[in-house]
């Protein structure tokens, strides 16, 4: 059921089971309150009833009174569902909505509720933009800084993209970009321990690159005779983000379901690869057979097939969770690859060996967390050089901020389903000499915020620098025009001046003034200070 509530001054629906959420989220964070301190919470919070949740005995109680059918009505009554407080099995209501005048305060109450605990619910259900905690401080996700050369923007993007992280405020971030004032390495530990997190990846686009390198495509394996589907570096950073996005909205019994596989996982591949150490192969079943175990996908084969096929591990996971092993049941499962489904005999083979090895471990997983929401980076340098529609292709429309999370596409490559998160934040820079913003792919320009980065004489401290930097982008901004003047970041490295003047001014003023003997003339004259 559906109900209207107003957030952040927008009307929208949302159905009880956000209720669930939040519910269970703020026990989870409060692990340390009895069953009695949280009903007293709940309680004075302005919620539909002051029974939110109920233990057992309350169960009892009220399936006496009011019967079963009346309680399954009113609390959730599921396995994932279920809360426990200190060793006491608890259900929460599903009662939540509109008062008797139709207002939808009690829902109202439940989400400052959960914006007051910093409780984070997401997806197409409810967004709470007030609440910071996400670090996704800016509804932006697609930026480009750009300019003349020299101007900073290299500089401007780790800055930008750790004001992102430290949960600044949008017009913060914008403006300190903008005003490219500051040139100090106040940002260069949050940017580094992003770089460790290995949440950030860089790219810079030119001619020759293609959607096979940033989307995904085919390229020569190890093996001289074999080509493999690869992903490109956007799809591998898209999916990095899109698990962290996943994985954060988990409840706490499905984290412990899914570590006790991966533990389970990792004792039968170690088992796997022990046999193929001694034996050179794992036998699945009578013709085929586990040679090699990779990353993401154990590699099969048979004794006269002409290549290796992949059985990938996500595909085992999802079989092993919706406890499947057959094969005409694997052949009827959404969300298996469509070798899994072509292949269905050996997945089934190899799933009962599975199921074997686990009945005879004994694995106990406690103290299990919930992961923390992150940011991801995608920079794109030089991004006006690439062919933007032969790079992104069908995945133009994807980046849309209003997109993510909800549009997906079928992938021409792999045939897999594949969505942009809204913790991906493309960031592009691009040189304003290069190609006039006119003249950019439309379908770019109408996706991304374009931050401009002008020169800053004040960054300039030697005076002889900075006189000839004025001069210089005076002469430049009359003969060609604005975005064509010279960048500070020039002047502010400690090479001499003079080497400065021969090997990196002069090159580029060739370039300016390229076919124009005159006007290039005169630019050197104010080089050599002869004006």
């Amino acid at each position: 059921m559906a109900y209207k509530a107003k957030v952040n001054g927008i009307e929208r629906q949302y159905k009880n089971r956000v209720a669930l959420e939040i519910i269970k989220q703020f026990i989870e964070k409060n692990k340390n309150k009895s069953y009695e301190d949280l009903q007293e919470i709940f309680a004075k919070s302005n919620f539909s009833s002051s029974k939110i949740i109920i233990d057992e005995s309350e169960k009892n109680l009220f399936i006496s009174k009011k019967g079963e059918k009346e309680f399954k009505r009113r609390y959730f009554t599921s396995k994932n569902e279920i809360v426990y407080i200190q060793n006491k099995t608890c259900y929460i209501t599903s009662e939540w909505g509109v008062d008797t005048a139709g207002r939808g305060r009690y829902f109202d109450a439940l989400l400052i509720f959960a914006e007051n605990n910093n409780i984070i619910v997401s997806g197409n259900e409810l967004k709470i933009s007030k609440i910071t905690a996400l670090n996704q401080s800016i509804s932006i996700k697609n930026i480009m800084l750009y300019g003349a050369p020299g101007v900073g923007k290299t500089h401007n993007y780790k800055k930008l993209i750790s004001m992102i992280e430290e949960g600044k405020t949008e017009q913060d971030i914008f403006k300190s970009i903008s005003d490219n004032k500051n040139v100090s390495n106040e940002y260069d530990e949050t940017f580094q321990n992003i770089k460790d997190d290995k949440r950030i990846e860089f790219v810079t686009f030119h001619q020759s690159y293609s959607y096979e390198d940033f989307i995904e495509g085919f390229r020569p394996s190890e093996d001289v005779n074999a080509i493999i589907r690869k992903d490109g570096i956007f799809k591998a950073i898209a999916e990095k983000a899109q698990r962290n996005l996943d994985e954060s909205k988990k409840d706490i019994n499905t984290i412990k379901e899914e570590k006790t596989f991966f533990e389970l996982f990792t004792l039968f591949k170690d088992f796997i690869q022990d046999e193929i150490d001694r034996n050179q192969k794992f036998i699945i079943n009578d013709t085929a057979y586990i040679s090699n175990i990779e990353d993401d996908a154990f590699r099969y084969t048979g004794d006269n097939w002409g290549n290796s096929q992949r059985m990938k591990f996500s595909d085992i996971e999802l079989l092993n969770e919706l406890n499947i092993a057959e094969r005409k049941d694997i052949k009827k499962t959404d969300g298996v690859s469509g070798l899994a489904n072509q292949h269905a005999t050996y997945f089934s083979y190899f799933m009962h060996k599975f199921n074997e090895f686990k009945k005879k471990q004994n694995i106990i997983v406690d103290n299990v967390t919930r992961e923390k929401l992150k940011n991801f980076y995608i920079v794109i340098d030089e991004i006006n050089r690439g062919n933007i529609s032969k790079i992104f292709g069908e995945l133009i429309t994807l980046i849309e901020e209003d997109k993510r999370d909800t549009y997906e596409v079928t992938l021409p490559y792999s045939k897999e389903k594949f969505k942009i998160p809204s913790n991906l934040y493309i960031i592009a820079t691009m040189n304003s000499t290069d190609k006039s913003i006119a003249t950019i792919d439309i379908a770019l320009r109408r996706r991304f915020t374009f931050l401009k980065m002008k020169p800053n004489l004040d960054l300039v401290k030697n005076e002889k620098a900075k006189q000839l930097m004025k001069n210089l982008n005076v002469f430049i901004e009359t003969t060609l025009n604005k975005d064509y003047m010279i960048g500070h970041a020039y002047f502010m490295s400690e090479l001499d001046l003079e080497f400065i003047k021969e090997y990196k001014i002069k090159p580029l003023l060739e370039e300016y003034f390229y076919g124009d003997k005159e006007n290039y003339k005169k630019a050197l004259d104010i080089l050599e200070e002869k004006n």
